[in-house]
């Protein structure tokens, strides 16, 4: 069962909000299955946007002549 944890006001602990199971992703191809799995990642998103980690820098290294992204 896919779930979703957002924190409580306060410092109060979490809440779980679980999510409508999908029986099969599209495998069509690896573009399509990536693009679903996007879109449930974006409405998890949406349900906590302050929550999401918009600093996070997941792109530290980058190869060798390329310049950094941040």
């Amino acid at each position: 069962m896919p779930f979703v944890p957002r924190r409580k006001p306060n410092g109060m602990g979490y809440e779980l909000i679980s999510l409508t199971p999908e029986r099969t992703p599209p495998l069509a191809s690896a573009e399509v299955t990536a693009a679903w799995m996007n879109q449930i990642i974006e409405q998890c998103i949406l349900m906590a946007p302050e929550q999401y980690m918009w600093l996070h820098r997941r792109f530290k290294t980058r190869p060798e002549g390329v310049p950094p992204r941040y």
